[in-house]
């Protein structure tokens, strides 16, 4: 059992730590994708074969670099010294690629994120989540006005934060249009890359 203390920190029993590094021989353990209280026992070798497969995907998110990872470091802080972004000061490491799994999906797979936490550029990462934050109620009045023009009823953008909310949109959906137009109804994005390519490019 891993208990939580008063100031948040994980406090592990030495037996139960053992018995995880035993798991951590043949298994990794992740989160599970829209519900990180539960935990997904993965297959070490699958696991690292799903993240080279997506290093190596055809898709172009990930660039190999002819840089040592010193040289990289050097840039990313030479970036952040330019931009007034901070640093790690002790012992700054490359941000790293982790999997979570979706269940939600139909056939379950991973979810690829970029770990940023301690890393070169990990004050560069949350002002990034800041700005999207920021940008957001601008996307939800573009939306709306988008699909007001389109004859289609909302009071806000059709930006989901999960699936539940998926059911309250098709029953508002479904109250304003004809059996014919019912038919012709849905189509989903997922954003599998947050972090694009031109970015990377700046850094």
């Amino acid at each position: 059992m891993v208990q939580t203390s008063s100031d948040s920190s994980l406090s592990v029993p030495l037996g139960d730590l053992n018995h995880l590094k035993i798991l951590h021989q043949s298994l990794v353990i992740t989160y599970m994708d829209k519900c990180c209280n539960n935990f997904v026992f993965v297959c070490k070798k699958f696991y690292v074969s799903s993240v080279f497969s997506e290093l190596n995907s055809p898709v172009g998110t990930y660039v190999i670099s002819n840089l040592a990872q010193s040289g990289i470091l050097k840039l990313h802080l030479s970036f952040n010294k330019a931009h007034n972004f901070k640093g790690v000061k002790c012992g700054p490491c490359l941000l790293f690629l982790c999997a979570v799994w979706t269940f939600d999906k139909n056939p379950i797979k991973p979810r690829f994120i970029c770990a940023a936490s301690s890393t070169s550029l990990t004050d560069v990462s949350k002002w990034l989540c800041s700005f999207f934050k920021a940008m957001f109620p601008m996307v939800n009045d573009l939306w709306v006005s988008k699909l007001k023009k389109a004859d289609v009823p909302c009071d806000s953008s059709w930006i989901l934060n999960d699936s539940i909310g998926m059911v309250e949109v098709i029953n508002k959906f479904n109250l304003s249009r004809s059996e014919i137009d019912k038919a012709h109804f849905c189509c989903s994005l997922l954003i599998s890359q947050l972090y694009t390519l031109k970015l990377t490019k700046w850094i």
